[in-house]
């Protein structure tokens, strides 16, 4: 049997997850870094994926120094980079089964 069951976490649990005041969390989401479920904070959901994400751009904040805005396009650089080894390695097995035939 397959659960589809995902976990959510309210605006209250997530900074607690995050050991983030409420206002950061805001920040975060202000600069498109996590995109959480629902109309306004009182509503907002947040999936371990967001927590994840969230504590990578938290790491790289604090490691790098950088502004929430820069976190906010290095993460969006790597996101890119994966997809483009992923299509990458796709194509190379593709081509390889090619070459095989």
């Amino acid at each position: 049997m397959h659960n589809d069951y995902v976990m959510n976490l309210r605006l209250v649990d997530a900074c607690h997850a995050l050991e983030l005041a409420s206002t950061q969390v805001l920040e975060i989401v202000e600069h498109g870094i996590i995109i959480p479920v629902g109309e306004t904070p009182e509503d907002w959901l947040f999936d371990l994926q967001m927590i994840s994400t969230a504590r990578r751009a938290m790491r790289l904040q604090r490691d790098l120094q950088l502004e929430w805005s820069a976190v906010a396009l290095v993460l969006e650089l790597i996101e890119e980079r994966d997809r483009l080894r992923a299509e990458n390695a796709m194509l190379q097995r593709q081509l390889q089964r090619f070459l095989n035939d």
